[in-house]
């Protein structure tokens, strides 16, 4: 992501307040968004005095012809509008360095110069504008970074052009990634911006966020069945004492015996951990009878012996559509409708491929025919169950009640589990049954009765019924598919002990852009602790605490933290690395 200027007033100023600085270093990435033939200023540092004590970024006259200008033009380039560029700055008294090139390009443009401007106060620092008035940016920045007191050298330039995060961290003075628009600085320094009134959000160049760490590619995750093995133990008998005599009958040796406790994960939503209770056996080792014929001493090798342990019996509640077995079925908490019950089904409207009701944020063009485009989203889903329940004279009654009993008035806000199986696939929404009828006629003596009922999401989506999931080390990452065709919102869990998780999803979108979202918080989760990320609510939580207000400026709202359809790539840092993994549970997402 970046953020886009596109009017004058819309920059981002800063003061920084240093004094005589004759080494210094910048990066950022630029494009384009319009020509505006005349000089539009990226970036700018001054003395906050003289106007002749300044080092711009900017564009020539011409709009398009971008160079430094710090006692005389260094480095021109052209640009193309709507391509990103990355520029690497380092000053060293009157001698310097830039590389730059296109998103692109597979190598960099070196120019160097020792006829630079005199060391000069850093006291202003502009983004998107300069001083002089009019020379604002119609266009885009990302991925700031500013160091003083150090000069980078070409290589460590290069360098930083491939993250967003900064390679160099010695001498960083501010860090604007502008993956939003924000004033916060990242480098901890606390050079926090003003201004950006109206600058928007827009895709940012195709760069990780991250690089340096060790990434480790794994394959995308997948749902498994429950089916717990039987638990096998190992007893373990400790040697009997042996007294002698003329005839030795050592009695009974115990033994314990330690079973582990099965873990059992069971694909529901939110994802429900059973924890049976502990399986115990007790081990029956036989009576050794050992016979001396003179006073010695006897070591009798260890008895081994065989302890039998049951099978453990787990209890694991039925998951939404557990229950459908063929085609022509639903299931609304439980309840079974279909083929093969009662309550046959004659006409399903609302689901699968049906699209929801949109709400359109056009807007009447007063200037022209039609209106502007705006964003459409989708209001609830409204499903209507179209039945005949069909049932013996004497049990009509009984299959009528239990229609009523099945499909319950709503309890406050409760959202109950609907899956459907149409054909082969089976889906499943959340909502409330808000309509049930079955008329009485002629023919409910006969035992027939046409009923309907009506189901209304709030949510809109419908979720495959499969819960997948991958585990990601702590600085690597992970494919994920989603197979919908919408974004869907995964629940993470970062265990302890963890200092400062950080998780960033990169998704590149048809038009070859990047979709990059980050959320990390400035938390420690200590030992048995687990941080839990829920974007359907919103929260992020350690126990019963909610941590949200821990997220840092850096961050997508919890919400948003989502993956859309398609591959996405999933990574996991934390601060000291050497964390515990994370685990992304997720469904596809269909609209």
């Amino acid at each position: 992501m970046a953020v886009r200027f596109a009017a004058d007033g819309q920059d981002y100023t800063r003061t920084l307040g240093l004094a005589s600085t004759s080494q210094y270093s910048f990066s950022l990435w630029v494009r384009l968004a319009a020509d505006r033939n005349a000089f539009s200023a990226a970036l700018t540092l001054n003395d906050g005095v003289s106007f002749g004590s300044e080092v711009f970024l900017e564009t020539d006259a011409d709009g398009t012809t971008m160079a430094l200008y710090s006692g005389g033009v260094k480095g021109a380039r052209s640009l193309t509008v709507g391509t990103w560029y990355y520029f690497g700055v380092s000053v060293n008294g009157t001698n310097g360095t830039m590389v730059s090139r296109s998103l692109a390009d597979t190598s960099f443009a070196v120019t160097t110069w020792t006829n630079g401007g005199a060391a000069m106060a850093l006291n202003g620092l502009i983004l998107g504008e300069s001083r002089n008035g009019g020379e604002w940016l119609n266009g885009d920045l990302a991925a700031v970074k500013l160091w003083t007191g150090v000069t980078l050298t070409q290589a460590e330039l290069e360098a930083e052009a491939g993250a967003y995060v900064p390679q160099r961290t010695a001498g960083l003075k501010a860090w604007y990634p502008l993956t939003q628009a924000e004033t916060a600085d990242h480098s901890g320094q606390g050079q926090t911006l003003s201004g950006g009134a109206g600058a928007t959000t827009v895709d940012g160049p195709n760069i990780p966020w991250r690089q340096g760490r060790r990434r480790v590619i794994l394959p995308q995750g997948f749902g498994a069945s429950v089916t717990p093995a039987p638990v096998q133990g190992v007893a373990s008998i400790p040697t009997p004492a042996i007294s002698l005599g003329t005839r030795v009958q050592p009695g009974i040796v115990q033994g314990s015996t330690t079973i582990p406790m099965p873990d059992v994960f069971v694909g529901s939503s939110p994802p429900t951990n059973v924890q049976p209770t502990l399986v115990t056996g007790a081990a029956s080792i036989p009576t050794p009878t050992i016979t001396t014929v003179r006073n010695v001493t006897i070591a009798p090798v260890p008895l081994i012996g065989r302890a039998i342990i049951l099978e453990p019996n787990v209890s694991v509640p039925i998951a939404a559509g557990d229950d459908l077995t063929g085609p022509g079925q639903l299931s609304y908490n439980g309840f079974k409708m279909g083929s093969g019950t009662r309550y046959s089904w004659q006409m399903l409207t609302g689901w699968w491929v049906d699209m929801p009701a949109l709400d359109n944020g056009d807007m009447p063009d007063p200037s022209a025919h039609g209106s502007m485009p705006g964003q459409k989203l989708s209001g609830p889903r409204i499903i209507t169950y179209e039945s005949l329940i069909k049932a013996p004279k004497d049990e009509i009654e009984q299959a009528a009640l239990d229609f009523l009993a099945g499909l319950p008035v709503p309890d406050a806000d409760e959202q109950l589990p609907l899956a459907v199986q149409v054909l082969d696939q089976i889906l499943i929404g959340y909502g409330a049954c808000t309509q049930r009828a079955a008329p009485i006629d002629k023919r409910t003596r006969l035992g027939h009765i046409k009923a309907v009922a009506q189901f209304t999401l709030a949510r809109p989506e419908l979720y495959s019924r499969e819960l997948l999931s991958a585990t990601i080390s702590d600085g690597g990452i992970v494919e994920v598919f989603n197979a919908g065709n919408t974004r869907t919102k995964p629940l993470i869990r970062c265990p302890g002990p963890a200092i400062g998780p950080e998780l960033v999803v990169e998704r590149i979108l048809p038009d070859g852009s990047t979709d990059l979202r980050v959320l990390e918080f400035n938390l420690t989760i200590a030992a048995g602790e687990t941080l839990i990320i829920d974007p359907a609510f919103g929260n992020a939580t350690i126990g019963e605490v909610n941590k949200r207000r821990f997220r840092t400026g850096a961050s997508v709202g919890i919400p948003d933290f989502v993956l859309g359809p398609g591959v996405s790539e999933v990574s996991y840092f934390t601060f000291a690395g050497g964390a515990p993994p994370a685990t992304v549970l997720w469904r596809h997402a269909h609209l």
